[in-house]
């Protein structure tokens, strides 16, 4: 069933191109600045970053806390977010601020390092795991949690358990992960809405989804 819900958000809306960024670094920051918002939000706090020249990880962790905060204010929650890029950047720090150095651990590892920097939770570790370090770790957000729940008419289940799911069910691959995952949102934003619009709905044309059956 996963391949083939692939294969029509692919024809449907076609290569998405994630993680818009320019470096790891920059990958790093914006998943962490996008929890709880949206990204047009985070593209407006990233956009200040690069306008102070703070997209380097040892300029942000050279500057002061309220400078960072304010450049960071349209991502919401500034001051706690400020922390997390602190935490990060301590952690980075140990490395080196050397991304090379964090690639040569293996994936149950660095996942596991990563979870352990205050602010990291599973998602933004696995968006930094899949994005950055091309590890094929399936992201579970709120979008497919939703597709999920509507395609199967299943009750809820935790995030290990979906993430189970779906890298069961597909090849293991970082570069489909990450694609589904950003067509996943994408459907979510357009169609399959908190009001989902089932008429035009894709999947539900191909009689995919049992939740749309039963409205």
């Amino acid at each position: 069933m996963l391949k083939k819900i692939f294969e029509i958000l692919y024809d449907t809306y076609g290569p998405q191109y994630w993680w818009p960024s320019d470096s790891d670094f920059e990958t790093a920051v914006g998943a962490i600045l996008t929890q709880s918002v949206s990204w047009r939000n985070v593209e407006m706090a990233i956009n200040n970053l690069r306008r102070m020249d703070l997209l380097n990880p040892k300029k942000m962790y050279a500057c002061l806390t309220g400078i960072l905060e304010k450049c960071i204010k349209p991502a919401g929650f500034f001051k706690v977010k400020a922390r997390r890029l602190k935490n990060f950047l301590e952690f980075l720090k140990d490395y080196d601020f050397d991304f090379d150095e964090l690639k040569k651990f293996d994936t149950p590892t660095l996942r596991k390092v990563l979870l352990n920097v205050s602010g990291i939770g599973k998602e933004t570790a696995d968006t930094m795991l899949l994005y950055i370090f091309k590890r094929p770790v399936f992201v579970i957000d709120a979008y497919t949690i939703r597709l999920f729940e509507r395609l199967t008419n299943e009750g809820k289940k935790t995030y290990d358990e979906l993430q189970e799911f779906f890298q069961n069910n597909l090849e293991n691959d970082p570069d489909l992960f990450g694609e589904f995952h950003a067509l996943i949102v994408v459907h979510c934003k357009t169609v399959c809405k908190k009001k989902p619009v089932c008429s035009v709905c894709k999947i539900n044309q191909n009689n995919l989804c049992k939740k749309a059956k039963m409205v």
